[in-house]
């Protein structure tokens, strides 16, 4: 009887515990199997919902209309600085746009705190990625200046600089690696890989979100010659973003490939 009771007492722990585990919220896709982070609203690979459909409505409707309106302001200010000459000509017109288009993407970070704040940590920090991406960033800065300077030179028989916007400032020097480099790389990274991917991630799956990211931030640059490395780029920073799941990797080599490009010129125009 006594080995009977214990058999039955151990068979009734193990039920009470595979019971328990099966309540706390399972931390795979029930469609596909995959891992899923505990808060995730859709399936993160085969975009299945995993709530009940009257929550999956809600936050779709709601991240849906933040990344579209959020989006849509970056948009209206940039076509306006590109193709309304009073508000594109002057450095001034181009240091307002970009601190309107920062404190934005502040704001809208602001109401996407809940999903934002986690990509502002720096958790799993390593070395040798870091210096890997930092490489990454170079090397590829190198090969966009060189390749896009051939373009204008072959077929708009033209050189663009970016010094000659601020070669009457006190400082031109710094002031177009902190306008060029430093403020986008913050600025840019927060907007897209954090706001506008955040909000993609809880209304379809990954590679769907990483994907509508970078064509974003493509076209908001709007230029033609650009957007064929641009769109590269833009994919590897969302893919570097959902593979270390913050931003600070993306800010890096967002930095060292515009700062890349500033040297270049800088170096070119005998100016170092």
């Amino acid at each position: 009887m006594v080995i009977r009771e214990k058999i039955i007492l151990y068979l009734e722990l193990n039920l009470k515990m595979a019971s328990e585990t099966d309540i706390q919220a399972p931390d795979t896709c029930s469609s596909c199997g995959s891992r899923m982070e505990p808060d995730a609203v859709v399936c993160y690979q085969c975009g299945s919902p995993t709530v009940p459909s009257e929550e999956w409505e809600g936050a779709y409707e709601r991240y849906r209309g933040l990344v579209v309106t959020f989006f849509s302001i970056n948009l209206i200010v940039c076509l306006i600085f590109n193709f309304w000459p009073p508000a594109g000509e002057t450095l001034t017109g181009l240091i307002i746009v970009d601190v309107f288009l920062f404190a934005c993407a502040i704001f809208y970070a602001y109401r996407m705190r809940e999903l934002v704040r986690p990509l502002l940590a720096w958790n799993r920090f390593s070395w040798w990625r870091l210096a890997s991406v930092i490489t990454v960033a170079v090397i590829s800065a190198i090969v966009v200046n060189y390749g896009v300077k051939w373009i204008n030179r072959s077929v708009f028989d033209r050189d663009l600089y970016y010094f000659a916007s601020f070669r009457e400032l006190p400082f031109p020097k710094i002031s177009m690696f902190l306008l060029i480099a430093f403020f986008p790389a913050f600025s840019e990274e927060l907007a897209y890989r954090g706001v506008i991917q955040a909000g993609l991630l809880k209304i379809m799956h990954g590679r769907q979100a990483v994907v509508m990211t970078a064509l974003l931030f493509a076209i908001i640059h709007m230029s033609i010659i650009s957007f064929v490395w641009l769109l590269p780029f833009a994919l590897f920073l969302g893919w570097l973003r959902q593979r270390t799941q913050t931003i600070w990797y993306g800010i890096i080599v967002h930095f060292f490939f515009n700062a890349t490009t500033c040297y270049l010129e800088l170096h070119e125009l005998g100016l170092l």
